[in-house]
């Protein structure tokens, strides 16, 4: 079972979890029931961006980083992108050619704003010190997505059926389908435990002797 995530719920009842396995899935995943009647972004209000990159990021986002209203609405631009993206590849289904267009130039844009340096034998990456954190959490997010899309198992991505959060199956079974057995596992057999007791209690045959 995953902890909910604090982030402002507006009037909405249900909660916001981590499950996705990669940023750049629990970023897509900051949608409940896509795909339903009444879907909930989680981006509004839009301070929810700031905490999430602070709990999902940390440093340097974690020192009261507020996004300006273009780079929300590009996040949620990215954001829907990538949630098109995933739900595709999870479905076998080839992405859409311009969704992968912008997501390369953004990670291309992203690793322009990289060096290489290194703290002894050790090198890694880093953004230049004058990057601004507007573009930063953007760049990240299109670096991890694309990481995620080019390792070798995709077989293991997959979209719950009941919310539409994308996650990555690591289970030893690959045989986990829910984002939380107990959110929309535990609704999917509330449900299916309503209609038998419903079908039992309006069968004429129970009344039989």
């Amino acid at each position: 079972m995953a902890d909910a995530v604090p982030l402002d719920p507006g009037e909405y009842s249900g909660t916001y979890k981590a499950i996705g396995g990669f940023l750049s899935l629990d970023f897509a995943n900051l949608v409940s029931f896509r795909a339903g009647d009444r879907p909930h972004d989680w981006l509004a209000p839009a301070e929810n961006l700031s905490h999430w990159a602070e709990l999902f990021v940390g440093d340097p986002f974690e020192r009261g980083w507020q996004p300006s209203a273009q780079t929300v609405d590009q996040a949620i631009e990215l954001r829907e992108r990538l949630a098109t993206i995933f739900t595709e590849v999870a479905a076998s289904i080839a992405p859409n050619a311009q969704d992968l267009t912008e997501v390369a130039a953004a990670a291309r844009r992203a690793w322009s704003h990289q060096e290489l340096i290194s703290v002894g034998p050790r090198v890694s990456w880093i953004f230049l010190p004058d990057h601004p954190l507007d573009c930063r959490l953007l760049d990240l997010l299109a670096l991890d997505a694309v990481r995620l899309l080019t390792t070798d198992d995709l077989t293991r991505l997959r979209v719950c059926p009941g919310c539409g959060w994308v996650f990555v199956d690591k289970s030893p079974t690959r045989r986990r389908r829910w984002c939380d057995p107990a959110d929309c596992g535990n609704r999917a057999r509330q449900r299916r435990h309503y209609r038998r007791t419903r079908h039992d209690d309006t069968d004429p045959r129970a009344c039989e002797e």
